[in-house]
């Protein structure tokens, strides 16, 4: 272990999916920019393409070649736009999130959050939760060249943490962002509201619904499995 990194836990939270339900506020979203654009994607195109990714990655699956700087700008316009009316009017936090977080702080576990989404959207999401104050520590895209499931932004956020990624466990929903903490050598605990525990099996060391299931001393019980 590098002498700076500390001993430690740490807990790190993708936000989407995770902290808030958000999957059915972003399938709209996104659905009314396909929309308005003459695009219709199925159920589970938008699964495969949008839930876990970048707008870039997005963009490419969809339109099968590199989105021009045009269209990335108009569609992180558009699609954070709905996105960030429908967290601020529909928006709901997964059950037991902030007094789960509480109760980590409280036992020493350091708290994270490692997400695609934009800085705004996490503001509006935290202040949903009451829970701004818990985080000093949050990765976005902008700290990072490869999204999920490239291993970086969990590799970053340990980093930023000063803490040994084995030390880490990650709350994911999503297929990309599961592979990227799992390749950056974390353990993986798989929120339900996007897929179910039959589609996690084998990918994830636990799944839970939310966090009114799951206690500190289970946490620590999961990082002690080497």
């Amino acid at each position: 272990m590098n002498k700076q990194e500390n001993e430690n836990i740490a807990v790190i939270f993708d936000m989407d999916g995770v902290i808030i339900d958000s999957n059915p506020l972003i399938t709209r979203a996104w659905k009314e920019f396909f929309a308005a654009h003459g695009l219709a994607l199925s159920d589970e195109q938008m699964r495969q393409y949008v839930f876990g990714r970048t707008v870039i990655d997005t963009l490419t699956m969809v339109l099968n070649r590199e989105p021009t700087a045009k269209e990335i700008a108009r569609c992180e316009t558009e699609v954070n736009g709905n996105v960030k009316q429908l967290y601020q009017s529909e928006g709901k936090i997964v059950d037991g999130f902030t007094p789960f977080v509480k109760s980590l702080i409280e036992n020493d576990i350091l708290v994270a959050i490692a997400t695609s989404a934009p800085p705004e959207n996490v503001g509006i999401v935290l202040r949903l939760a009451e829970a701004e104050h818990y985080f000093t520590i949050i990765s976005n895209a902008s700290h990072v060249k490869h999204s999920k499931p490239h291993p970086e932004i969990y590799l970053t956020t340990a980093e930023r943490l000063k803490i040994d990624p084995a030390r880490c466990v990650v709350f994911e929903d999503s297929f990309s962002g599961i592979q990227s903490a799992r390749s950056a050598g974390m353990k993986v605990i798989g929120v339900t509201t996007t897929h179910s525990d039959e589609e996690f099996a084998g990918l994830t060391d636990d799944n839970v619904s939310d966090f009114t299931v799951l206690s500190v001393a289970e946490v620590k019980e999961l990082v002690a499995q080497q």
